[in-house]
């Protein structure tokens, strides 16, 4: 095919792909929120400018390049760590028809490739019938799929303008080797540590669940968030951003384990509980705080020092009397 006329169908083609790339993203992102899998970022996705599309077709000595490309339109998908790849992976093969697959992770050889991803090629199922999808279903695009250290790589090699090992100056190949494996065993180690997180989490909550709270513990995310689950079961859950704000304040405030907790909690109840009707009169009867708005209620109401941490107006001269010696 001539230039110009590959340009008038790629220009004709556009819309078409525009429409597909629309698509695709919303059926990926509805299927992904309903199995409730976590993505780093919104899906990103791209239709490749027409240069690059021509560049592509000249290096392949395409015959047809609008059927030998499939990455006209791309998707690319960025999870958390390797293990979330393969449950990704499947609901990619159940919303898309994926006519090939390329697993550019597993068995990667730094000797000679860089880190990757998984590509996936695909196109609308037949299921998808009628507007729009009649206008598209031929269409193929590629989703990529990687976790946040491949996302990493890939975008600086990109930025360095090396996409392969192929593309390295010989005198530069060896840094470009280790510097691919490092990802690889930063992926690796992220693994590992969300393993032994999730160990330590178990543990810590079974350590909780005990009639008997384990007042030496020390102040953490997840002594912290086991102790609030089990010492206000009835009040609302915060999301663990909140209660990793709380463990920076009583950290800062001079406090490091769950007794000292439970010995402001002792002092300050009554005066928390009538702050908290002053609320209710204010807001409504069904008005509570959350488990980690009560403890930082507590300890603005006992503790000067903690106060001065988190700043703010000084609490009310009648709630504090009510704080016990």
């Amino acid at each position: 095919m001539q230039t110009e006329d590959v340009q008038v169908r790629f220009n004709q083609l556009r819309p078409k792909y525009e429409l597909l790339k629309g698509q695709a993203k919303f059926i990926l992102e509805q299927a992904l929120q309903k199995s409730g899998l976590q993505v780093v970022y919104p899906i990103q996705c791209r239709i490749k400018e027409f240069d690059q599309f021509l560049k592509k077709a000249e290096q392949k000595q395409c015959e047809d390049p609008f059927e030998e490309i499939h990455d006209i339109c791309g998707l690319r998908v960025v999870c958390y760590l390797r293990s979330h790849m393969e449950p990704i992976a499947r609901i990619i093969r159940d919303v898309f028809a994926v006519v090939e697959e390329d697993n550019k992770v597993e068995g990667v050889d730094f000797s000679s490739s860089a880190y990757s991803a998984v590509h996936f090629v695909a196109a609308m199922k037949d299921s998808y019938a009628g507007p729009p999808y009649d206008d598209i279903a031929h269409l193929k695009f590629e989703t990529q799929l990687l976790t946040v250290a491949m996302h990493a790589w890939a975008s600086v090699s990109h930025y360095l303008a090396y996409k392969s090992d192929i593309d390295v100056p010989s005198e530069l190949k060896k840094d470009f080797r280790a510097l691919s494996a490092l990802f690889y065993l930063a992926d690796t180690h992220f693994e590992i540590f969300a393993e032994a997180r999730e160990g330590s989490r178990q543990q810590t909550a079974a350590a909780f669940s005990k009639q008997k709270l384990p007042l030496d513990a020390e102040i953490n995310l997840d002594t912290l968030t086991a102790y609030l689950q089990q010492k206000f079961p009835e009040r609302e859950h915060v999301d663990s951003k909140y209660v990793s704000e709380l463990v920076g304040h009583l950290l800062a405030a001079g406090y490091s384990s769950i007794g000292d907790i439970e010995r402001i909690i002792e002092r300050g109840w009554d005066a928390a509980m009538a702050a908290e009707q002053e609320f209710k009169r204010r807001y409504g009867h069904s008005f509570a705080f959350t488990n980690v708005i009560l403890v930082g209620v507590l300890f603005d109401l006992v503790d000067p020092n903690y106060h001065r941490v988190i700043g703010g107006p000084p609490p009310p001269e009648k709630l504090v009397e009510l704080v016990k010696p």
